[in-house]
């Protein structure tokens, strides 16, 4: 990637950042002239980027909405809800393209349809007002309409029987052919496009013909600026490659795969008393549609059979039933069979909300168009998925679902945040922070020289001045660290900035009214914390609106207001970020999370009877508990809160969660400041040495041998009142030896809290606390549980950093 392209993408990203909030913003205050301004800047300057690239996808849809939002701007098009829908999405389908880009895929041509569809929609909020010559955005006037239903009723009669006969047998080979229908818009020559030399480089050309799309004018009224042509091409090319070809012009190209029911329809057609017995056969469709359009019909239909069958995974199923089912809606219409509409509109339903194909595709088996051609079936399931199944208008739902329900959440919008003064690439920071961690490593090997200059050669004068030199060395070091630390500090607004869309899509989604406070945005942690933070945040959001915050009826009746509040606020305390979200909702009921629990095998019934309340909250926790009575896309599959916690924890935090029912539930996440540098004590035993986070570690006692009990096979002890469950390192780590004490016969036991519980862990002998730069474990070490990873320690000997908490679980 070359840095031009590494700074497009860099800024482009911002710019779609402020469009995002701008468009937010203008739903709340529509006649803010400033902000309109602003965000019409913003999408001119994103789009006059990307035409220094060969990003025609991207290009078509930014331009579409320039002109939308040039027409509000003149107070041409009210701005609407409809509108910033469309725009929103608009906007996402731009930022998949650019994790495309930054992913490393080469070309979009692929989406080139998904651009057409997009760039419609929102040019279809403008075309009630017809534009003119002189005020076009281009300044020309814009090509008539294709009206693509006519253009794909193909001209077969005008090519030779024979070639019709060879093209038949390579359709029996299931070799693929295509009809391509070129019409160039009347203004292209403007466009510098050769329409001409466009239709000759067509791969694979097998036959061809220019036709014009009206009488020709005489030669004194003749326009010889404007292309009135229509280019009928038969090529033998794959689909990918034709959609290559024509990904600039997508809009003017219609392709029709031509099947042996296309060719030969005499050969598809039924015996006339069995088309007027039933429903529509093989070669036709309801209403007695033409052979060649009941191929299309059922090159259309094929498709989205081929589409059903997708796997259900992944966030975008929704959007890609809701596009399968405005496909068929729109085919439908134009055949005539309305009347299948009602049942289309309950299986659709019915799979939204199991958050599966089946339903839909069982009702699609039912219709006679699902058989009309098996040899389509079978090339849209190798993926020659026919460009006549998009001609249809794209309603306003379905154009949403096509960047891969965006809306709902589901882009990890990992933008960046736009620096004030200078952006530096995150790998220099890291490698500064590699770099002071050496300088910790050396700086760390100096009391050692400073006691083997001492011990060994007694060379006192020696080791003081080593001794003096390392304080300020450590000084320096320090100050670098802090330096260096501040540079990798961001604002949690980073975070904070994707949920209102999220608030407002997802509660759009469910009935709700939500009022979202964010507090605090200009919190700062460790950008990877920062990063840590937004997955765990989306899960616990989405809970929020989905199980906490009530449907406005059900809030007025429990007396109160319709909208309700969600508050997410970030703060410092004590060298650590927490982060609280909460909700004025129903809150979390301990006696449903209890028998719930039960019900899951999650609890025993002693333990059903036992448990207190907070306990009970606590299990939501628990891996593949879920209340929720259905499952949706967006909850009731058990998985969530556990991913949460997981998450917080690989960052060394917390999770806390208190609720009162019926007046909402609050989530406190407390997260370290930083990663970079961690802060172990170094215990002993069985003669290795090991390290554990001082964030565990609430204190260490020496507990004598005649003070430990055992308590159903477990050692226990009694500490400050409270019984103290205790395990010992050498158990837990499966060394057969046992843990040894020190001359009074007290054990050496380090106090840690897991999941807000203590327990006691027994070792030979503490050591020293020091700062570390904590290394992940690689190769075949990376998924030993136990282990959080390992560092250098002064002397150069390998420290091994424990994790209590896989420990605890791993046994």
């Amino acid at each position: 990637m070359t840095p031009i392209l590494q700074q497009f993408l860099s800024e482009a990203r911002d710019f779609l950042q402020g469009i995002g909030q701008s468009l937010l913003k203008l739903e709340k205050a529509p006649d803010d002239a400033e902000l309109m301004s602003d965000l019409f800047r913003s999408v001119h300057t994103l789009k006059g980027n990307s035409g220094l690239f060969e990003f025609p996808e991207m290009s078509r849809v930014l331009h579409a909405a320039e002109d939308v939002m040039s027409e509000v701007r003149e107070d041409r098009l009210a701005f609407s809800e409809q509108l910033a829908d469309r725009l929103l999405d608009a906007m996402d389908f731009v930022a998949m393209l650019l994790d495309g880009l930054d992913g490393g895929v080469a070309s979009a041509a692929a989406h080139a349809a998904a651009s057409v569809r997009f760039a419609d929609s929102l040019r279809e909020l403008i075309r009630p007002r017809e534009l003119s010559a002189t005020d076009s955005p281009a300044g020309l006037r814009p090509p008539p309409s294709v009206e693509r239903d006519s253009a794909a009723a193909l001209p077969l009669d005008a090519v030779p029987e024979g070639l019709r006969s060879t093209w038949a047998d390579a359709a029996r080979r299931g070799e693929p052919l295509h009809w391509i229908i070129y019409t160039p818009a009347v203004d292209c020559f403007f466009k510098g496009e050769d329409p001409l030399h466009q239709a000759r480089q067509t791969a694979g050309l097998e036959w061809q013909r220019v036709t014009p799309t009206a009488p020709w004018a005489t030669p004194a009224e003749l326009d010889p600026y404007q292309c009135v042509l229509r280019f009928d091409l038969v090529s033998a090319a794959a689909h990918d490659v034709l959609a290559d070809h024509f990904r600039y012009v997508p809009e003017e190209v219609v392709m029709v795969p031509l099947t042996l029911a296309t060719l030969l329809p005499a050969a598809a057609d039924p015996p006339a008393d069995s088309a007027a017995a039933g429903p529509a056969g093989a070669g036709t469709v309801a209403g007695g549609a033409a052979p060649a359009t009941a191929a299309i019909v059922a090159a259309i239909v094929a498709a989205q059979v081929s589409a059903l069958q997708l796997a259900d995974v992944g966030p975008w199923v929704a959007g890609r039933l809701r596009a399968i089912a405005a496909t068929l809606s729109a085919c439908y219409r134009s055949i005539g069979r309305e009347q299948a509409l009602p049942a289309l509109e309950a299986a659709l339903g019915s799979a939204l909300i199991a958050g599966r194909a089946a339903p839909l595709a069982e009702w699609l088996a039912t219709q006679p168009e699902a058989c009309a051609a098996p040899a389509l079936a079978m090339t849209a399931a190798a993926g020659e998925l026919p460009a006549v199944a998009r001609t249809a208008p794209l309603p306003a739902d379905a154009a949403a679902s096509g960047a891969g329900e965006a809306a709902a959440g589901r882009r990890p919008d990992d933008g960046g945040l736009a620096a004030t003064v200078l952006k530096v690439d995150q790998e220099k920071i890291d490698k500064l922070m590699n770099l002071i961690g050496e300088m910790v490593v050396a700086k760390n090997g100096l009391p050692f020289l400073a006691a083997r200059a001492e011990s060994v050669y007694g060379v006192r004068e020696l080791a003081r001045e080593i001794k003096a030199q390392y304080a300020v060395i450590n000084r320096i070091a320090e100050e670098m660290q802090d330096a260096i630390m501040q540079v990798r500090m961001m604002p949690v607004s980073g975070v904070f900035q994707r949920f209102p869309r999220l608030v407002r899509d997802i509660s759009r989604k469910l009935g709700k009214e939500v009022r979202l406070t964010l507090e605090g945005e200009t919190t700062e942690a460790d950008k990877n914390i920062i990063e840590a933070l937004a997955d765990p945040l989306i899960h616990i959001v989405r809970n929020s609106l989905d199980h906490g915050i009530e449907a406005p009826a059900a809030r007025r009746s429990a007396g109160k207001p319709a909208e309700g509040q969600l508050t997410i606020r970030a703060s410092q305390d004590s060298g650590r970020v927490l982060i609280d979200i909460s909700d004025d909702g129903k809150g979390i009921d301990p006696a449903v999370v209890k028998l719930k629990a039960y019900e899951k095998g999650l609890i025993d019934e002693a333990m059903l009877e036992r448990i207190s309340d907070q306990d009970a909250i606590n299990l939501v926790f628990a891996a593949g508990f879920s209340t929720a009575e259905t499952v949706s896309d967006l909850s009731g599959r058990g998985v969530g809160m556990d991913v949460v916690r997981n998450a917080v924890e690989r960052v060394n935090g917390s999770v806390t969660l208190s609720s009162v029912p019926g007046a909402g539930t609050m989530l406190r996440l407390s997260l370290p400041l930083s990663m970079a540098v961690t802060n172990v004590m170094v215990i002993e035993s069985n003669k290795q040495i090991f390290g554990v986070p001082m964030d565990m570690v609430l204190e260490t006692v020496r507990v004598p041998r005649s003070a430990i009990r055992m308590i159903k096979n477990r050692q226990t002890m009694v500490l400050r009142n409270r019984i103290l469950p205790l395990r010992s390192l050498n158990e837990m780590l499966a060394e057969n030896t046992v843990q040894v004490s020190n001359d009074q016969d007290e054990m050496a036991t380090l106090v840690v809290q897991i999941h807000g519980e203590s327990l006691g862990i027994m070792v030979d002998d503490f050591r020293e606390v020091v700062d570390i730069i904590l290394k992940p474990m690689g190769g075949i070490l990376n998924g030993v549980p136990g282990y959080s990873g390992s560092a250098l320690l002064g002397d150069g000997s390998v420290l091994m950093v424990l994790n209590p908490k896989e420990l605890v679980t791993w046994q």
